[in-house]
């Protein structure tokens, strides 16, 4: 008995037949594994079926615990992927195979392709209804194993009549596998039937029961691209009172998978309930930022930008929107305005934290322009709401000059005209007075564009020339220039900060354990040796080129750094008016 293989070497019967009543099915596999690297294994897995197929074929789990500790890494995986292909074409009882796939899934632990044993097991179980029978009769037994793989064998024969016993079953285990079950099938015209079924599972008063009831519900609900009963939506508002780690997961988990079935009314529950998340939960965290990204692209951009808020000032800064990128992005992905309009929301009604977290994301030295623009919606309506909102941003973004006087602009733009003239000495100091470059080259460009807050700019402007020309100069008098002990001083301090910075950088490095330090101190190029064989040795030499960044440093923080520190921290921590 032979075959061919894939290498084009011949497959001896006779010797796999030996091999698997010697060393086992799984350490033979393990033995050809090397011929395995292309998927085409079909003659192997044929030829393997046959043999364990017959009547005096060895057992499927011999030396099956041994053979598994043996196998480490990608080789458990590589093995495994065969004896997937394998296990629909054998023609085993229910139990030995239960077994089997058990031992692989204990081996495969949690890696996500752990699971592929069960999917090959539900294969097997549709060959022929009696194999699905058999196992509903073990777990109506109570049978660990069966009930183990009773979602999977549920799901893979779609078998809705046998998902709603075991789901109005009192068997705590397959009522839970059953639901799950239901809600991932297509339904068809039972939909309804199965829904009054699954809401009945939604009001019990056992959580696990509850909500994996409600998770089946909106995940059937989503499948047909509808919204899912009013009635989910109740007893939704009920289990989330509890507010523990597993409902804020589960909140956030309906949010991520299973949205297109969920109302207005249960997406704004769940958001409410994620808000309460624990920082040191970053799994549920990643769960809420993958939701959110999702909430922003189908159109939902104030909810999310609303969530974000309350997670920064309640979290106390310990949640970031660096734990929040995907969403961030989301944001910048759905235009400038709509960026724009969750700054003005976050500097306006948000705490210290979360104003904190917008300037560490949208401020940077050296920028160009903001990554926002201002909409006219997104200004309050209140005069005294547009000044707070403009010394909010002065006194935040004050780093990054453009940004903060976006802001400004956009309210001389579009804001109450009463306000205009103290917006203005506003973008004069501290902005202007402290920054020129890029921010007056904007503002001068803003001049010729808009002529209707033309000449109070341009007088700004004017201003600014007038003061710059009163200046020139001034850094001949001795009287202001320190002495050479205080230069000295400043030069060791600053030499002992650059040290301690350069080794705290070093130690948080991920790339320290995996490249080579090199010193380069001054030069136009680096020399790199090659040895070409035996001692001689080949010199490549790498030209050196240089790029830059601009920043400027505010002539306030030189001539009056306490003045102007004073400023911006009444900008930040001054309070909104209450009416």
């Amino acid at each position: 008995m032979g075959g061919p293989m894939t290498d084009g070497t011949a497959l001896d019967g006779t010797e796999l037949a030996e091999q698997l009543r010697t060393r086992g099915l799984v350490r033979t596999v393990a033995d050809r594994e090397w011929r395995l690297l292309d998927d085409n294994h079909s003659s192997l897995l044929e030829m393997l079926a046959k043999i364990l197929n017959a009547t005096d074929a060895p057992p499927i789990d011999l030396h099956i615990e041994d053979a598994l500790k043996e196998l480490k890494g990608p080789s458990f995986f590589s093995v495994q992927n065969v004896l997937c292909g394998l296990i629909p074409l054998l023609n085993v009882d229910h139990e030995s195979l239960l077994a089997f796939i058990t031992s692989l899934l204990d081996a495969g632990g949690k890696d996500l392709a752990a699971g592929a044993p069960s999917t090959a097991f539900g294969e097997w179980t549709k060959k022929d209804p009696a194999r699905s029978s058999k196992v509903y009769e073990a777990a109506r037994t109570g049978d660990n194993l069966a009930l183990r793989q009773l979602f999977t064998v549920l799901l893979a024969n779609a078998d809705v009549e046998e998902g709603l016993k075991f789901a109005q079953a009192q068997g705590r285990e397959a009522k839970l596998a059953a639901i799950s079950a239901l809600g991932a099938m297509e339904l068809g015209e039972r939909y309804r039937e199965v829904l009054d079924t699954l809401i009945q599972g939604a009001s019990s008063d056992e959580e696990d029961i509850a909500l994996r009831s409600l998770e089946a519900g909106y995940r059937a609900a989503a499948q047909r691209k509808v919204l899912a009963l009013s009635e989910f939506d109740e007893q939704l508002e009920r289990v989330f009172q509890t507010r523990s780690p597993f409902v804020i997961h589960f909140a956030a988990d309906l949010l991520w998978r299973h949205r297109e079935g969920l109302t207005e009314s249960s997406i704004a529950l769940c958001l409410e309930v994620v808000a309460d998340v624990d920082p040191d939960n970053l799994g549920t965290i990643s769960q809420i930022d993958y939701a959110a990204h999702q909430l922003v692209s189908t159109g939902h951009a104030e909810r999310v930008v609303h969530l974000l808020g309350e997670l920064f000032d309640r979290s106390k800064g310990r949640i970031t929107l660096d734990e929040f990128q995907s969403t961030y992005h989301a944001l910048q992905n759905a235009g400038a305005e709509v960026l724009g309009g969750a700054v003005v929301y976050w500097l306006l009604n948000g705490g210290v934290q979360t104003r904190k977290c917008v300037a560490n994301e949208v401020c940077g030295v050296g920028n160009d322009a903001p990554p926002f623009s201002i909409p006219r919606s997104s200004l309050p309506p209140d005069p005294s709401d547009q000044l707070f909102l403009c010394r909010k941003a002065v006194g935040w973004f004050f780093i990054d000059p453009l940004a903060a006087v976006a802001i400004p602009l956009a309210v001389l733009r579009d804001g109450s005209p009463d306000i205009a003239n103290d917006v203005l000495e506003l973008i004069y100091e501290p902005l202007l007075l402290s920054y020129g470059g890029k921010l007056k080259d904007s503002l001068e460009r803003y001049v010729a564009d808009d002529e209707a807050n033309s000449p109070g700019l341009a007088e700004l402007l004017a201003r600014k020339a007038a003061l710059q020309g009163a200046m020139q100069g001034i850094e001949r008098l001795v009287e202001l220039h320190p002495n050479e002990t205080h230069r000295e001083t400043e030069r060791v301090q600053w030499h002992e900060q650059m040290q301690q910075g350069m080794e705290q950088g070093r130690r948080k490095s991920i790339f320290d354990d995996l490249v080579t330090k090199q010193y380069i101190l001054y030069g136009r190029s680096s020399l790199t040796p090659i040895y070409t064989g035996g001692d001689t040795t080949h010199l490549t030499e790498t030209a050196m080129h240089s790029f830059s960044i601009s920043s400027e440093l505010p002539i306030l923080d030189i001539v009056d750094p306490v003045g102007l520190d004073y400023m911006l921290v009444h900008f930040r921590l001054e309070q909104r008016e209450q009416r």
